[in-house]
């Protein structure tokens, strides 16, 4: 029983951590919208912006995942 248990919250981990991820890749999306609609304008400020964004929000935000992604295999690993 207490195995089970600990399977349903592992479960649960994922499941909420996915969701994070989801929601994380839907942030990484804009900003990469943004960073491409900047760059289209190609007015003198807006290369500085868009590299700020990737850099700073999008390169970061791909880091997140990555750690999370690794964070819900390890969990994975656990429940079996």
């Amino acid at each position: 029983m207490v195995a089970g248990k600990s399977i349903s919250k592992t479960r649960s981990v994922r499941n909420e951590l996915g969701q994070v991820i989801s929601h994380l890749r839907q942030v990484q999306s804009a900003v990469v919208v943004a960073v491409a609609a900047l760059r289209q304008q190609n007015c003198e400020l807006d290369e500085d912006i868009a590299t700020v964004l990737q850099r700073s929000v999008a390169d970061r935000l791909h880091e997140q995942i990555e750690r999370l992604e690794a964070i819900t295999r390890m969990t994975a690993r656990l429940s079996r």
